[in-house]
């Protein structure tokens, strides 16, 4: 049981044109041949490259020379929004008029005069809402504003991280309006924009110091998980019953968001920066990512819930340790992946951490292991150590002399072009209201449960008949699942 959470017009004599034919077959198949793969740019909107036509133009410029093939654009990094959103309000930086996701769309999906198609991913920030020097968290439209009772708190009851992040603050994960939000934002933006992607940032709980981690205290996230447990007060930031509840909040936004998005469109890849921090060691659940911010990006993956994964495996190559944890994490990563049958892209960090040298060496040591599907660089503004102005002309000189010296396409995801699963989601009610935590199986000895909002999802659910019952069993219904579609129903529960 598993729990998921064509000669004689040529103008020269056909026995020279036989034997042209024959050395070209010799060169080409002297040449290396590389499959297809993904090469990703990740552009964040805090530097030159997202607001405005000139600095889209130079990006995708930059970009096409050096053949990547997909662009990771940061479209939301507070609960504001780089493009025009009906949910959320447009950030300060960009001008009322201009809509840089409508153009960068149109200039990156233009194939004209041989211009090679870029996939646009749009990068979205899950839980942040408000962060120093930005003040469009000050407007009416803004949910800092309309809901602070969505907020999320420590242990003690503080509001704004004074940690590793001060002056941060954060929507809880917890809170099942949060989940509604969130996915509000996700159908907007898929339903509007012919984005290729959605990729999912900060799908995690805050940094957090000592013995357990101390975010997550919202008062309607205490109280689900008292109400669900049979608990009183506020359970111990290392209580092992409640770090795994904070999980499942993580895992429960990926999965709703994942099942709308692809409701409106099948094709649709959806993506995820996760953590790669410190060591993988033996034992995923005693990584930070797991056991500290309570982020599963394996589950996600074995569930279906997740198209791609591309952790952030910022190392520093001249550190030995590091170097040897970024190629451990990169096996990791492509087992993990391929054994769920999705894609693990290797994430790999400039800034202030590598060197152009560094950075080649980490992109020609992960980008031919078995099981991976490319690289993904952070980041266009900031390629590497001591980066100069923007755009670094040398180093995606470099990427195209030393790697990627022609185009390939990106890799096809089988699962979504030639489904042979389909989704199965629901609603499950209690006394008319929604069932929060309740057991969903179905008849294949699948398991999960439902969020605050009573919601339910199977993502990998093979072809036929196949019974939906709740834990209690008053709620059953049989149905017939189809490859590629979205089977829906409703539950009663006692």
């Amino acid at each position: 049981m598993r729990t998921i959470w064509n000669s004689r017009s040529l103008g020269f004599p056909l026995g020279n044109f036989i034997c042209s034919l024959a050395m070209l077959a010799i060169m080409v198949l002297a040449m290396p041949i590389r499959a297809a793969e993904y090469r990703m740019l990740w552009v964040d909107v805090f530097h030159p490259g997202l607001r405005s036509p000139s600095e889209i133009d130079t990006m995708l410029e930059m970009a096409r020379q050096a053949n990547y093939n997909a662009i990771i654009v940061q479209m939301r990094k507070a609960c504001d929004a780089f493009y025009d959103s009906t949910v959320e309000p447009k950030n300060e930086a960009i001008r009322k008029d201009f809509d840089p996701l409508a153009y960068l769309l149109q200039q990156a999906h233009d194939t004209s005069g041989g211009r090679k198609p870029l996939e646009v991913h749009a990068w979205l920030v899950a839980y942040r809402c408000r962060i120093p020097g930005d003040n469009t968290w000050k407007n009416s439209r803004h949910v800092f504003q309309r809901h602070p009772e969505w907020l999320s708190e420590t242990f003690s009851g503080a509001k704004e991280d004074r940690g590793e992040n001060p002056g941060r603050y954060y929507l809880d994960p917890g809170v099942p309006s949060v989940i509604e939000y969130n996915v509000a934002v996700v159908r907007d933006l898929v339903s509007r924009y012919p984005v290729d992607g959605i990729h999912f940032d900060y799908i995690r709980y805050p940094e957090s110091e000592g013995s357990g981690n101390v975010w997550g205290y919202n008062p309607i996230s205490v109280a689900r998980f008292n109400r669900l447990y049979g608990r009183s007060g506020k359970p111990a930031p290392s209580d092992p019953t409640w770090c795994d509840f904070r999980r499942r909040q993580v895992f429960y936004m990926v999965r709703r968001a994942y099942v709308e998005a692809h409701s409106i469109r099948p094709d649709i890849k959806v993506s995820a920066a996760t953590i790669a921090w410190g060591n993988i060691g033996n034992d995923f659940s005693r990584t930070d990512a797991y056991a500290r911010i309570f982020q599963d990006w394996p589950a996600m993956l074995e569930a279906g819930v997740l198209d791609i994964a591309i952790p952030m495996n910022y190392k520093r190559e001249s550190v030995p340790a590091q170097a040897a944890a970024h190629r451990a994490w990169a096996r990791f990563l492509a087992q993990t992946a391929s054994g769920a049958g999705r894609f693990g892209v290797n994430g790999i960090d400039g800034e202030t951490l590598n060197t152009l040298s560094d950075v080649l060496a980490q992109m020609k040591a992960t980008r031919s292991i078995k099981g991976l599907a490319g690289l993904a660089n952070y980041c266009y503004a900031e390629t590497r150590k001591g980066s100069p102005q923007v755009p670094d002309t040398e180093f995606f000189s470099a990427i195209r002399s030393q790697l990627y010296s022609s185009w390939t396409p990106p890799p096809s995801p089988s699962w979504l072009t030639n489904p042979r699963t389909g989704i199965v989601c629901g609603i499950v009610t209690k006394g008319g209201r929604p069932a929060d935590g309740a057991l969903v199986r179905l008849s294949s000895g699948e398991e999960t449960y439902t969020d605050g909002s009573g919601f339910f999802a199977f993502c990998r659910v093979g072809p036929g008949a196949v019974e939906v019952t709740t834990q209690d069993g008053a709620g059953s219904q049989t149905i017939d699942v189809k490859p590629g579609t979205i089977a829906q129903l409703r539950l009663s529960s006692r």
